[in-house]
């Protein structure tokens, strides 16, 4: 049995890949970039949805008997600031700015230091040889700065400091912030189910 990631970002393909393994889970995990897994629902549990349910779309019934497709959808939340950017952290845009350059510029204009924020993960998997699927969810709250520090992770992790402690995501090492991210919290919280619904022993 496989674990197929529908997604197009190398990144995140390489944090769940490490985020399993100190799962000890052992079942392999490959990309799946499909190209229609377009990110335009509402929520996050829908656009992890979308994409999982692309994956398996995208196969033809009888190369579906091993494999588990997932697909998540996260996002960084500002509570002061209705929870912005939310599902649309990916495409956050501010004065034409990157991602994360827009959210500092963002800050910066409206005089914030720091604000309370958390990231929140949603994964969903459909199961091999059946049209079930489960959800799991994982957030993990903290702050955020208009200054950036750090070079380690991606998106909006080094403005991010989760509570408890002093450095940001793109400053931890990747195996802790493998255990404190949101990512992670999603996918202890999937590998339990997953374990429960199918037979995954070593």
């Amino acid at each position: 049995m496989r674990l197929r990631l529908v997604t197009g970002n190398a990144h995140k393909l390489e944090e769940y890949g490490s985020i399993l393994r100190g799962l000890d889970c052992r079942l392999p995990l490959e990309e799946l970039d499909v190209e229609s897994a377009v990110e335009c629902g509402v929520t996050y549990y829908q656009n992890a949805y979308r994409k999982a349910r692309s994956g398996i779309l995208s196969v033809p019934p009888s190369g579906l008997d091993d494999w588990i497709v997932l697909g998540d959808d996260s996002g960084l939340e500002l509570p002061l600031f209705d929870n912005m950017p939310g599902v649309h952290s990916a495409r956050f845009r501010y004065a034409n700015l990157s991602e994360r350059a827009a959210l500092a510029a963002f800050l910066t204009e409206h005089h914030v230091l720091s604000t309370p924020a958390r990231f929140v993960c949603w994964i969903v998997a459909f199961l091999p040889r059946s049209s079930w699927c489960l959800a799991c969810s994982g957030a993990v709250t903290g702050i955020v700065t208009a200054e950036s520090r750090g070079s380690r992770g991606f998106g909006y992790d080094p403005l991010f400091t989760p509570d408890g402690y002093s450095l940001t995501f793109g400053e931890m090492d990747p195996g802790l912030k493998d255990h404190v991210s949101h990512r992670a919290r999603a996918a202890r919280a999937l590998w339990c189910s997953l374990q429960g619904a199918l037979p995954l022993g070593p």
